[in-house]
């Protein structure tokens, strides 16, 4: 077995110059440095891109909510509509009242007699959307809820910080005398309610406005057809109380076929008349047809 020795113990000793490593040093810097701006970008992107997303998952779940209990509103609803302030940011009060199974949140049932959609400013110049339940009705009175010392029984902040919410609604009955930009920003009509509502929205961060228009389907008031079955009925036993008076032989008006006058001959099927005998012949007459 042969083992070799260096001859020339300089050369084979020889390695990377100081130089050498700093630049390398720089180069692998760089590289790192570039590798974690990418990687850095590229988180960065998807956390916005995964934001964005649930905020317009967030925004179709409000509009889908509102959509379903705008069409799922009962025939007896109270619909009122006011404004709250006179300057930006524009609040509102949106009341539902007789509205006991309506505006459901996530699947929980709340029992409420009056639900409210209000907006309330935030200390950063916003509106945040909440949604109030009440177990007493609230629109007997001008004066508020805060006023009377109600309090809801339950509140939902639906949205946060939003820049803009602004209400407005049309009535069909004066649809040709109303200006698409001319539809009025209040509702205060106890015995109705709008045909349509539409909604204007600039969200958080946003300078677009996003409007949504829903329909508010027309549907009997179920006291109001309550009451007319009972009007129809009562009128029905009163019509036939009356028939059956004057249904006896030899009645008035309305007397059943067979009735005869006075000197009348009575003949099997001949109606009488009002004032007359059984056989057609005014009363009194005697003889046939």
């Amino acid at each position: 077995m042969k083992v070799g020795f260096c001859q020339r113990p300089a050369r084979c000793a020889k390695g990377f110059s100081l130089f050498e490593l700093v630049i390398a040093i720089a180069i692998a810097g760089f590289v790192l440095t570039s590798i974690f701006k990418i990687a850095d970008g590229s988180v960065r992107a998807n956390a916005k891109m995964v934001d964005l997303q649930n905020e317009e998952i967030e925004r179709d779940a409000f509009f889908t909510f509102l959509r379903n209990h705008f069409d799922s509103l009962p025939g007896d609803a109270i619909f009122n509509l006011r404004n709250t302030s006179s300057s930006e940011p524009y609040t509102s009060e949106l009341t539902f009242q007789n509205t006991p199974v309506s505006f459901n949140w996530g699947g929980i049932p709340i029992a409420a007699q009056a639900t409210r959609l209000i907006t309330v400013p935030t200390v950063t110049g916003g509106l945040d959307i909440v949604l109030e339940y009440y177990d007493v009705q609230i629109l007997d009175s001008d004066e508020g809820p805060a006023e009377r010392g109600i309090d809801p029984i339950a509140t939902v902040t639906l949205l946060d910080d939003v820049r803009l919410f602004e209400w407005s609604v049309l009535d069909v009955r004066n649809y040709e005398n109303t200006e698409r930009d001319e539809w009025p920003y209040e509702w205060d009509a106890p015995n109705q309610r709008p045909s349509y509502v539409e909604l204007t929205v600039i969200f958080e961060n946003g300078d677009r406005r996003v409007k949504r228009l829903f329909w508010i389907p027309k549907k009997s008031n179920p006291r109001t057809t309550m009451s007319a079955l009972q009007n129809n009925a009562r009128g029905a036993r009163q019509n036939a109380g009356g028939a059956g008076v004057g249904g006896q032989p030899g009645g008035g008006p309305g007397g059943g076929g067979g009735g005869a006058g006075p000197g009348g001959n009575r003949q099997p099927g001949a109606g009488a008349r009002p004032g007359t005998g059984g056989s057609g012949a005014p009363a009194g007459r005697g003889g046939t047809r």
